[in-house]
C-alpha cells in the first residue's frame, strides 16, 4: 500500500513541477527559428542565382547580337538557351528550362526574359520547395547612322586672337575622326553653316518655293533742302529673284517672328517663307547640306571667311534645317529612323548684336535661347561652344547637357575639343 501512494505522490509532484517547461518550450520553437533562419539562407541564396542569371542573360545578350546576323531566329534562340545555361551555377542549371527570346529585326533589337527556380534546403521545412528568380536583357545590333550639324560662326571678330585659323584645323580634325569611323558610305553625314547676321545659299535655290522674294531697303540716301529744312531722302530697292541670284548673292535674313525659331513650315503664307536679302558681306560661305563627301566639307570648311556682326539664332536654326527632311533641305532622315541620331555643334565667339529687326542684344538673346529650346525639343543633341567672348550663361543654357557646353580660352582648344567630341559622337555609332 505504502508504495502505491508513494507513486501516486511522485506523479503529482511531476505535474506540479514547471522547471521543464523551459526545455519544452525552446523544442517547440526550434521548429519555426530554423524556418525563418532556412529561408534567410535560401533567400541569399536565390539573389545570388539571380545576379548569375543576370550575368548569363546578359553576355547572352550581347553575343547575340553579334551573331545576329548570321543566324536564323530558330537557331539564335537555341544559342540563347545554351549560353545562359552554361553561365548559370550548378544548382540552377538544372531547373532552367528556355527563355523567352523576342527578335525584331526591323529595329535589330534582342530582347530576352528567363526564369529559373533555386531549390530550398532548410526552408523546405515550412513548405517551400523552389524560390523563382528571373531578369531580362535587351540587346541591338548593327550601327546607328549619325548626322551632325556645325553651326559655325563667320563673324569678323573671328579674325583676331587666331580663331578661324584653329577653327579650320578642328573642323577637319572632326571631319576626319568621323570619316574614319564610318563603316560605309552614308552612316555618317555632316553638313556646314557659316552664320553671321545672315547665311548665304547657292543660288541654284532661286526657283524654292520657300523663299520669298519682295524684300526693300533704302538706297542712294542723300540730304535734300525741302521748304528750307534739310531732310533725308532715299531711293527704295527692292529684292527679284534676279537680284538674288545675280547682285544680291543669296543671302537670307531671318524669318518672321515666330517662325524665326522654328524649322520648316507649309510655306504657303510669306510669313514662313525664308526672306532673299542683300549679302552684308558677300564673302560669307554658302551652307553645305548633309553630305559624307569628305573632300568637299573640307573644302567647304577652307572658303569660310570672318566677316560680319553676330546672330547666333540664325546660325542654330538653319543648322537644325540640315537635320530635318523637310524644305528648305531634304538630305536628313525623319527623327524616326531607327538607329538614327541627330547632333548640332553651335560655336561662337561673341555676343549678339544684329537681326533682321533689332541691335538690341537682349531680344536678339530671347530669339537665341527660344531656337535652342526647340531644337533640343526635336530631339538633337546640342553641343555649345564659347570662343573666348560671348555670353556663356545664354550658351551654357543652349547645351542639351551642363557637359556638352565648352568654355574655350584659347583658340589652340578647339582642336582637342572638336576631337574629344567627334570621338563621343563616332562612338555610338556601334551598338551593344
Amino acid at each position: 500500500m505504502f508504495k502505491i501512494a508513494s507513486l501516486i505522490e511522485m506523479v503529482r509532484r511531476f505535474g506540479r513541477d514547471r522547471r521543464g517547461n523551459v526545455l519544452v518550450m525552446t523544442g517547440l520553437a526550434i521548429v519555426p527559428l530554423m524556418g525563418v533562419v532556412g529561408v534567410t539562407v535560401d533567400y541569399s541564396r536565390a539573389s545570388n542565382v539571380r545576379q548569375a542569371l543576370s550575368s548569363a542573360i546578359d553576355a547572352a545578350s550581347l553575343m547575340a547580337a553579334r551573331d545576329a546576323q548570321k543566324l536564323t531566329d530558330a537557331q539564335l534562340k537555341q544559342r540563347i538557351d545554351s549560353w545562359i545555361r552554361d553561365n548559370l551555377p550548378a544548382e540552377a542549371k538544372n531547373d532552367f528550362s528556355s527563355a523567352t527570346v523576342t527578335i525584331d529585326r526591323t529595329a535589330r533589337t534582342i530582347k530576352i526574359a528567363a526564369n529559373a527556380n533555386v531549390p530550398t534546403t532548410i526552408a523546405r521545412v515550412l513548405g517551400t520547395q523552389y524560390m523563382p528568380v528571373g531578369s531580362n536583357a535587351q540587346s541591338t545590333w548593327g550601327t546607328n547612322t549619325i548626322e551632325l550639324a556645325l553651326a559655325l560662326d563667320n563673324t569678323g571678330s573671328m579674325d583676331s586672337s587666331g580663331k578661324m585659323t584653329a577653327l579650320k584645323t578642328a573642323s577637319k580634325s572632326l571631319l576626319k575622326i568621323m570619316k574614319d569611323a564610318a563603316l560605309d558610305a552614308d552612316q555618317i553625314k555632316i553638313s556646314i553653316v557659316p552664320f553671321n547676321t545672315q547665311v548665304r545659299l547657292a543660288r541654284s535655290w532661286k526657283d524654292a518655293e520657300w523663299i520669298r522674294y519682295g524684300m526693300t531697303r533704302d538706297v542712294n540716301c542723300r540730304n535734300v533742302t525741302v521748304n528750307g529744312k534739310k531732310t533725308q531722302v532715299c531711293d527704295t530697292e527692292t529684292m527679284t529673284k534676279a537680284t538674288w541670284a545675280t547682285t544680291a548673292q543669296g543671302c537670307i535674313a531671318d524669318r518672321d517672328m515666330d517662325y524665326d525659331t522654328k524649322d520648316a513650315g507649309s510655306y504657303s503664307a510669306s510669313a514662313q517663307q525664308y526672306p532673299a536679302y542683300w549679302c552684308g558681306q558677300s564673302t560669307l560661305a554658302e551652307v553645305m547640306p548633309l553630305s559624307s563627301d569628305w573632300t568637299a566639307l573640307e573644302q567647304r570648311i577652307d572658303s569660310m571667311t570672318p566677316v560680319g556682326n553676330t546672330n547666333v539664332t540664325i546660325g542654330a536654326v538653319w543648322g537644325w534645317a540640315t537635320l530635318t527632311p523637310d524644305a528648305p533641305f531634304t538630305e536628313a532622315k525623319p527623327a524616326t529612323e531607327p538607329r538614327l541620331k541627330k547632333y548640332m555643334i553651335l560655336l561662337t565667339d561673341g555676343d549678339n548684336t544684329q537681326n533682321r529687326f533689332t541691335t538690341n542684344g537682349d531680344d536678339i538673346d530671347a530669339r537665341t535661347k527660344l531656337a535652342c529650346t526647340n531644337i533640343k525639343a526635336a530631339g538633337i543633341n546640342l553641343y555649345t561652344i564659347r570662343v573666348i567672348n560671348g555670353d556663356e550663361a545664354l550658351l551654357k543654357g543652349c547645351a542639351s547637357t551642363p557637359a556638352m557646353y565648352y568654355n574655350v580660352q584659347d583658340a589652340s582648344q578647339l582642336d582637342p575639343i572638336f576631337k574629344a567630341i567627334a570621338a563621343e559622337i563616332s562612338a555610338v555609332r556601334l551598338t551593344q
